[in-house]
């Protein structure tokens, strides 16, 4: 696990500063919006999902339904539960024993990931700039977001669940872009020479012109999802660069939780470096006490080893 300076973390990480949506030149912005009504529209049973996910009334029976309408989305849940993680003693192939095995939250994270999977692909590299290994980090980042709020709300748990798995569909949709920019005959918007040691979103702004939050949050609004998403896909990073009174007090919670928890995620990878860890008083919103030693709890610990136990089994 990596220790850092905080001194030195946050003095020298914040020169830099993200592109806003405002700081888009608006023709680039106009040919972007163009790019953004060409990709993929989310289908119809996965948004019904990213909805049930948030419901405190929704029940297996109606996952399970709309698990239905994809036969690809039932063998993926049902992969899952006949996993060597659960080790059961006979395999099933019933979809309502797997869903009550499972359990509400996970059938929800495992649906709702093979949905989005089924839009963007699993994975791909683009000059350096790797993916791969996203769904596994934004299941990662649900599961800490979870634990550290420590709620006992089904509510705010769902919420955080969807926040979790979405909050870096931008990533996609870069390289999705990309591809349509060449096939359109669009020059790359971001022509600058990468250096070796620059933050995650200066590389995508290097690449592509724009950065994963601004595209993200596009396409959540394309996708017709609700504020309180897109404003998370799109202010995520903030706390890591900017001031509070930059993000939208009604949003700023959950923000909050999904930065720190994208951070810690990347920290026990070894990768905090590809992004400055969030100012001081972004973990005091959440009754957090730095350093992170002190935040990295054993119970968090085997929260995140047991989550990459099960991601690696439903692969």
């Amino acid at each position: 696990m990596e220790h850092l300076n905080h001194d030195e973390q946050h003095i020298s990480d914040r020169s830099w500063k993200p592109m806003l949506h405002k700081d888009v030149d608006p023709e680039i912005m106009n040919v972007l919006k163009v790019l953004v009504d060409k990709l993929p529209q989310l289908p119809v049973h996965v948004h019904k999902l990213i909805k049930l996910a948030s419901d405190t009334e929704s029940d297996l029976h109606e996952v399970a339904k709309v698990a239905m309408s994809d036969p690809g989305m039932v063998s993926k849940i049902l992969k899952a539960v006949n996993s060597s993680y659960y080790g059961l003693s006979k395999k099933t192939e019933n979809l309502h024993l797997a869903i009550t095995l499972l359990g509400f939250q996970e059938v929800r994270k495992v649906a709702l990931q093979y949905g989005l999977t089924k839009v963007f692909g699993e994975g791909w590299i683009y000059k350096g700039y790797d993916t791969r290994d996203l769904w596994e980090h934004s299941y990662l980042v649900s599961i800490c977001s979870e634990t550290l709020v420590k709620s006992k709300n089904q509510k705010e748990a769902g919420r955080l669940l969807t926040l979790g798995i979405l909050h870096d569909i931008g990533k996609y949709a870069l390289y999705k872009l990309a591809v349509l920019m060449k096939k359109r005959g669009v020059r790359p918007f971001g022509r600058k020479a990468l250096l070796s040691e620059v933050n995650l979103l200066e590389k995508e702004e290097a690449l592509f012109g724009v950065n994963h939050t601004i595209v993200g949050d596009m396409l959540a609004q394309k996708w017709g999802l609700s504020e309180r998403i897109c404003a998370v896909l799109g202010y995520h990073h903030n706390p890591s660069f900017w001031e509070i009174d930059n993000i939208p007090p009604e949003y700023l919670k959950d923000v909050v939780i999904i930065c720190i928890s994208d951070f810690i995620v990347r920290h026990l990878d070894g990768k905090s470096k590809q992004l400055p860890e969030p100012a001081p008083e972004y973990f005091d919103i959440l009754d957090l006490t730095l350093p992170l030693d002190n935040i990295i709890t054993t119970k968090l610990l085997e929260k995140i080893e047991d989550a990459k136990d099960f991601v690696s089994n439903i692969k």
